[in-house]
């Protein structure tokens, strides 16, 4: 029997009758350059079509400004370069719905939105983000509902966006520019959701924070360097794009914006309040904390990056109140892992960084 959660939110409501009708949020992600010129065209097309009347709450869009033709974008991010090879992208300007095959936004038509939104979602996808503008650092809360059994290789994706940028004018006539990615949290490879059953709740939190001061590369010859500086024009101008995709496939199961502001979760509905991992990164040993809202049984899965379990535990009947369990790293591999901290109410999902 599946369990029962009420999101505060208000977005949607799961039942042991089973799930609620989700309105279908669609992913349109496009490869453009301030160098090119039928990208002015291009963006125009679809920005009409997503900013018309009916189509706000129905799409996220994320736009990647790429290395050419000539010197590029000065906007151009290696992330964005990781996107373009994972599409297997030629030539700009060039868009994808859901993880679908690629076209040119200038034939962009309502129908084919409507024809990617008619396809059912099999997750719901909550997030909240606030932003820190004086430690420039952006925090992020998502919670995945599964509808149906997520394959192995599904991923949540996170991307930093700034709405609206001008600073990368070039030389194709655009002035000003929609939805420019700045920063994928925490990379490109996201955040693996592992052994995510239909009624499974996965909760993720993320930070980054924009290191140095703002920098207007010349071109896309030399990128930002994302450990010294940052091309966000306003900070106050961030949002979050959010999105859970088959990384085989490349289907993208549902997508989100994420609303800015703090949590607010109904009362019980998730009986791990808070975790965290120290010494992270970490070599021979780790301390995973987290607190409980209630006593419960919590069973601690530790899953490296082929998504094998390498370490496993469950503790019954833990008190309310803080724990800490010390699991000792000595064998594992350098590399990131995946923490799963699951009670009968939903999974915590964090990172255990391994460096020896």
């Amino acid at each position: 029997m599946k369990n029962n959660y009420i999101l505060a939110a208000g977005l949607f409501f799961v039942s042991a009758m089973g799930f609620a009708q989700v309105q279908r949020v669609s992913l349109i992600e496009t490869f453009t350059s301030s160098t090119c010129p039928p990208c002015k065209p291009g963006n125009e097309v679809l920005e009409g079509v997503l900013q018309a009347d009916g189509n706000e709450e129905n799409h996220v869009s994320v736009k990647y400004q790429m290395s050419w033709p000539g010197t590029g974008d000065p906007y151009y991010t290696t992330e964005g370069n990781s996107r373009r090879t994972y599409y297997s992208v030629s030539g700009v300007p060039d868009s994808h719905i859901d993880g679908g095959a690629g076209f040119s936004p200038t034939g962009f038509t309502q129908d084919q939105l409507d024809a990617a939104l008619a396809i059912d979602a099999t997750v719901e996808i909550d997030g909240y983000f606030q932003v820190d503008e004086a430690s420039q650092t952006v925090t992020v809360q998502v919670r995945v509902i599964a509808h149906e059994d997520l394959p192995g290789g599904t991923t949540l994706h996170c991307a930093i966006i700034e709405k609206h940028t001008t600073g990368n004018v070039k030389t194709n006539g655009e002035t000003e520019f929609e939805n420019v990615m700045k920063k994928m949290v925490p990379s490109t490879g996201g955040t693996i959701l592992s052994g995510v059953d239909a009624g499974d709740t996965v909760n993720v939190d993320l930070e980054y924070t924009f290191n140095g001061s703002y920098v207007l590369p010349p071109n896309a010859l030399d990128p930002v360097d994302h450990d010294t500086q940052h091309t966000v024009e306003e900070f106050d101008d961030l949002a979050v794009a959010l999105w859970v995709q088959r990384i085989t496939s490349k289907d993208v199961y549902q997508a989100a914006w994420a609303k800015q502001g703090t949590v607010s979760v109904e009362e019980g509905e998730l009986e791990i309040a808070s975790a965290k991992i120290y010494p992270n990164p970490a070599t021979d040993n780790a301390a995973i904390a987290y607190t409980t809202t209630k006593e419960s049984d919590v069973t601690i899965n530790i899953i490296n990056s082929l998504g094998e379990v390498v370490y496993t535990n469950t503790t019954a009947n833990v008190p309310a109140g803080r724990t800490v369990e010390e699991v000792n790293t000595t064998d594992f591999a350098n590399g990131l892992y995946i923490v799963n901290i699951t009670t009968d109410a939903g999974k915590v999902t964090k990172k255990l960084n391994i460096q020896k």
